[in-house]
């Protein structure tokens, strides 16, 4: 199984999470239901709309001589059909940076924002803003003849394909085993909270409602995108998207089923890339960066990334 580009967790349902937290004195502040990256450094478990803070971050010091039409930033959302027993639906949200000069690319991917679906009955999975935040330093870069021909409009586009690991330490990172509760061996605490792994939260029933509990986990997924090139300003296409994940341990055996729940991904899912701009460039610093286009996701692909 080929496992690519770093977007997706395997397990229960996305909520929106923030946390109350404070914002930095020289940023944006804007109210959301989202936390995203940069946004918040505590990993609480309040689930409360917090604010959505834009951090200066400034654009890559590309070359970007002689570039071509495609470059500049995309907001690209995947939409991936799966199984958990039922049909469910999962979507993501990146930020694709480009540097087109013919049929060559210079790119940069990175993931904003994702969300699962609930599993009717059994769990609710929450990313905590630590682990999203450390998921998006984790971006994926590539260079290369990543369209098929000189003519963009009808071009492919087949970036290659890419991957990410979180929550453990692998010599191989796509054959070698994901670290278990049995065999915790390659299990790293990358998101710096004092226990194995990355840490999920769940709201489970067997736990209690509305009570919050934590799953120790360690995640590894990826996609190849194959698209073509509508316009200058839209790219269109499917993903191959492989989810690998593995239980490292839990807050409370109330947690034993939802650590079972194994999503099943359908081949095939659409995605679709969008040019973003100065509309989407809320603190003006000439860079659209995730929290921007999570702010603008309901605009730029409807009322899923709605508040």
């Amino acid at each position: 199984m080929s496992r690519a580009l770093a977007v997706c967790i395997t397990l229960g349902a996305l909520a929106a999470l923030a946390p109350s937290c404070g914002p930095k004195d020289d940023v944006p502040v804007l109210r959301h239901d989202h936390c995203p990256v940069g946004g918040c450094t505590d990993a609480s478990t309040s689930v409360d709309s917090g604010p959505v803070v834009i951090p200066p971050d400034p654009l890559e010091p590309w070359d970007t001589a002689g570039q071509g039409p495609l470059s500049g930033i995309f907001a690209v959302e995947t939409t991936i059909n799966a199984k958990v027993g039922i049909p469910v639906e999962t979507r993501q949200l990146f930020r694709l940076r480009l540097v087109q000069r013919g049929r060559k690319i210079q790119q940069k991917t990175t993931l904003c924002a994702f969300k699962l679906p609930k599993v009717e009955g059994l769990a609710t999975l929450i990313i905590p803003p630590a682990l999203q935040a450390l998921m998006a330093q984790k971006h994926v870069e590539a260079e290369g003849d990543l369209l098929s021909s000189q003519e963009l409009i009808g071009a492919a586009y087949l970036p290659p394909p890419s991957l990410l690991v979180v929550g453990a330490q692998l010599s191989d990172p796509v054959e070698d085993p994901l670290p278990t509760k049995e065999a915790p061996g390659t299990a790293f605490d990358e998101d710096q909270d004092g226990s194995p792994g990355v840490t999920l939260l769940a709201s489970v029933v067997t736990c209690g409602e509305g009570k919050l509990e934590k799953l120790f986990v360690a995640l590894r997924t990826g996609v190849t995108l194959k698209g073509k090139v509508i316009t200058p300003d839209r790219i269109e296409g499917k993903a191959e998207v492989d989810l690998d994940q593995s239980v490292i341990g839990f807050s409370d055996d109330c947690l034993t089923t939802a650590a079972q729940i194994n999503i099943v991904v359908e081949p095939g899912s659409p995605f679709r890339a969008v040019r973003v701009g100065d509309a989407q460039d809320v603190d003006d610093n000439g860079n659209v960066s995730c929290p921007e286009i999570v702010v603008h996701g309901g605009a730029l692909f409807g009322d899923f990334w709605g508040p």
